[in-house]
C-alpha cells in the first residue's frame, strides 16, 4: 500500500514538473529558450560537419515554424488583434519567458498609450505589473479572482487578467439630470460634484495605513458594476448612476415652487436630497458597489423652458402688484379717516370755543351787534388755527370776499 502510495506521488510530481516545462512562466520560459538554443546550435553544428544532413533537417525545421506561425494566427483570432506582430509577441514571451509587456497602474486606471495595444490589457498575462501607491489590482483566472495586490511590482501569471482599483478618494461630476415635477413642469440640474471611495473599515484606516481595504468591498466594486450596449461601466458612472436616481425621484414627488422657492414653502430640497442620500436605503445600494460617499454639491434648479419661467413672473407679479394696492388702497382710507376725524374735532373745537365766549358776553347788558362780533371773531380765530396747522396741498384758496365786512 506505502510502495502503491510513493508511487502515485512520484508520477504527480513528474506531471508537475512536465506541465511547468511546457507551460510554466518566468524561470522555466528561460529553460525552454536555452534548450531550443542548445538543440539548435547543436543541429546546425553537427549539419556542418555531416555532409547531406541538411535536407533532413528542413522538414522539422518548417514543420515547427508553421506550427509556431499557426499558434499567432490563432492568438489574433480568438483576441481579435490588429496585426500579427502583437500575437506573435505574446507567444514568444509566453513560451520563451523574455520580452514580457509591461503595465502600470494609477488613479485606479490602467496607464494604456492613445492607438497602442497593450498585451496584459488585451489578453492578459504573462508580464509585469507595477502598482502606484494608493492603488491596488484583481488578479482574476479563467473562472474566479486569485489575488488582490497593492503599490508594487507583481508578476502576472499566464490565464490571468488583471482588475485596476482605486483605494484614494474618487471625485467625480455630472451634469443633465433632468426630470419632471409633480406639476408637470421639466426641470434640469446643474453640475452637481461627489466624492467617494471604496468602503472599508474605519479601524484599520490609520496614518500608517491610509489606504485600508476589504476584499468583500473591492469584489462588490468590481463585480457589480452597471452593463451597457458599450460594456462595462466604470465605478464612478454606478455610483453617479445612484445619486441620479435619488435627485431625480425628489423632483417627482415635489412641485415647482417647493424646489425653486423653497422660503416661501418653508422647505430646504438640497437639505431634504442629502439627508436621504445619508438614509439606509442608500446606504446599502452604494455598499452593494463597495462604496460609501462621503460629501456631495448638488447644483441650481433651473427650468430649461423659458416660458414656464415668464409665466412664473408674471404670475409672482401680478400677487406683489395686488398686494402693493391693497396696502396702497389701505393707507388711504386712514388717511380719509384721519381727515373726517380732524375736522370733526375742529367742529367740536369752534362750538366749545363760541360757547365760551358766550359765556364770558353779559347777555342783560350787551346787545346782539356784540354778540355777533364776538362770535365771527371767535370764528375767524379757530379757521386760521386750523389753517396754519394744515398741509399746505390741504389749505384751500382765500376767497376774493375775504377781509369785507359783512353788508348787513
Amino acid at each position: 500500500m506505502t510502495t502503491h502510495v510513493d508511487s502515485r506521488a512520484t508520477e504527480n510530481k513528474r506531471m508537475n514538473i512536465m506541465e511547468k516545462f511546457l507551460s510554466g512562466d518566468r524561470i522555466w520560459g528561460k529553460i525552454r529558450l536555452a534548450l531550443f538554443v542548445i538543440a539548435a546550435l547543436t543541429l546546425f553544428g553537427t549539419a556542418f560537419f555531416i555532409q547531406g544532413l541538411w535536407r533532413y533537417l528542413i522538414v522539422p525545421f518548417f514543420a515547427a515554424l508553421l506550427a509556431f506561425l499557426a499558434g499567432v494566427r490563432y492568438i489574433q483570432d480568438i483576441y481579435e488583434l490588429d496585426g500579427l506582430r502583437h500575437a506573435f509577441r505574446y507567444l514568444f514571451a509566453a513560451f520563451f519567458g523574455v520580452f514580457y509587456p509591461h503595465l502600470s497602474v494609477s488613479e485606479g486606471k490602467k496607464n494604456l498609450k492613445k492607438d497602442a495595444v497593450n498585451l496584459l490589457d488585451a489578453i492578459g498575462g504573462p508580464g509585469f505589473v507595477f502598482v502606484q501607491p494608493g492603488n491596488a489590482v484583481l488578479f482574476e483566472g479563467q473562472s474566479a479572482p486569485v489575488a488582490i495586490h497593492t503599490a508594487g511590482n507583481h508578476f502576472v501569471p499566464r490565464f490571468e487578467t488583471i482588475q485596476a482599483i482605486a483605494l484614494e478618494d474618487q471625485y467625480g461630476e455630472m451634469e443633465g439630470i433632468s426630470a419632471t415635477t409633480r406639476d408637470g413642469i421639466d426641470v434640469k440640474v446643474g453640475r452637481t460634484r461627489f466624492r467617494f471611495r471604496l468602503l472599508s473599515d474605519p479601524h484599520t484606516r490609520s496614518l500608517q495605513n491610509p489606504y485600508s481595504y476589504s476584499e468583500t468591498s473591492i469584489y462588490d466594486m468590481v463585480y457589480n458594476r452597471t452593463v451597457s450596449e458599450e460594456g462595462w461601466g466604470d465605478w464612478g458612472s454606478g455610483v453617479a448612476g445612484d445619486i441620479r436616481r435619488v435627485i431625480s425621484n425628489y423632483i417627482n414627488r415635489h412641485t415647482l415652487d417647493q424646489l425653486t422657492a423653497p422660503k416661501e414653502t418653508g422647505g430646504d430640497p438640497r437639505g431634504d436630497i442629502k439627508t436621504e442620500l445619508r438614509s439606509a436605503a442608500v446606504k446599502n445600494s452604494l455598499r452593494r458597489r463597495g462604496t460609501e460617499l462621503l460629501s456631495i454639491d448638488i447644483g441650481n434648479f433651473e427650468i430649461p423652458n423659458k416660458l414656464v419661467e415668464q409665466q412664473r413672473l408674471n404670475t409672482w407679479q401680478v400677487k406683489w402688484m395686488g398686494n402693493a394696492r391693497l396696502a396702497r388702497s389701505y393707507g388711504e382710507a386712514q388717511r380719509l379717516a384721519h381727515q373726517e376725524i380732524g375736522r370733526a374735532e375742529a367742529q367740536a373745537e369752534m362750538l366749545i370755543s363760541i360757547m365760551h365766549a358766550l359765556s364770558d358776553v353779559n347777555l342783560r347788558g350787551g346787545t346782539s351787534q356784540s354778540i355777533r362780533d364776538m362770535v365771527l371773531v371767535r370764528t375767524a380765530q379757530l379757521l386760521e388755527a386750523m389753517g396754519q396747522s394744515l398741509p399746505p396741498d390741504e389749505k384751500t384758496p382765500p376767497s376774493k370776499n375775504e377781509g369785507k365786512s359783512d353788508p348787513k
